[in-house]
């Protein structure tokens, strides 16, 4: 409680330099893992680039595993952040309307922000998944995914957990990781001359995904028993 000055309390004074020191070291250590890797980062080095003190990583995080694992539902939320995806699929519209708004903001994510430390490090887990990748994959991923089925099996009238959608998931949503991976390596070695500029990128992914998605309900309609 305030006193009466009108300056905060000793305790809430300390609950508000616990929470600065907190993101403080999130944000430093997001940095050191996305250029060193977990293995190669140490929690003295992350206290010594957040000017913590030696025992802060352990006080908020439990150990460099815990901080990490921190680190990765953050960088995983920055990313696509659960309410967002919630809010884009509860919104007036079609659900193919949704899918593109939801492509849009993928693309745009990876595209305005190479370089930021969240997709460094999300690059780094698909690349060689750690310990804590299965946890991260539970309270962010597979929630995500269950909101992500449901569209695409309105936009093919099919049930989320249909063969035919798990699979449209996949096709649908792996050239974003693809994106996100291989960003720059692709178009200076791989497919030279490539342009991946935003607004066309989109319009190709929206246009295959729709086409494929019609396809292969075609089919799965025509054999309901699969």
């Amino acid at each position: 409680m305030d006193n009466a000055s009108g300056k905060p309390s000793v305790a809430r004074a300390s609950r508000l330099d616990g929470r600065a020191t907190r993101l403080q070291i999130l944000e430093k250590a997001g940095e050191l893992f996305a250029e060193q890797g977990l293995a190669n980062t140490t929690s003295k080095q992350i206290c010594e680039h957040s000017q913590a003190n030696s025992a802060a990583v352990n006080y908020h995080f439990v150990n460099k595993e815990g901080l990490y694992r921190a680190v990765l539902l953050e960088a995983h939320a920055r990313f696509l952040q659960m309410q967002t995806l919630v809010s884009l699929s509860e919104q007036p519209g079609s659900p193919q309307d949704k899918l593109r708004a939801l492509i849009i903001l993928l693309v745009e994510r990876i595209h305005n922000h190479p370089d930021g430390w969240a997709l460094k490090v999300l690059t780094r887990e698909l690349l060689s998944p750690s310990p804590e990748f299965e946890a991260v994959l539970r309270e962010q991923s597979f929630p995500k995914a269950h909101i992500l089925r449901s569209l695409l099996g309105q936009i093919m009238n099919l049930p989320a957990d249909h063969p035919t959608t798990l699979r449209s998931a996949i096709s649908v949503f792996a050239p974003c990781l693809f994106l996100l991976i291989a960003h720059q390596p692709l178009t200076r070695h791989v497919l030279q001359g490539l342009s991946i500029e935003p607004q066309g990128l989109i319009e190709h992914m929206v246009s295959y995904a729709l086409g494929g998605l019609q396809a292969v309900a075609d089919t799965a309609h025509e054999a309901p028993n699969e």
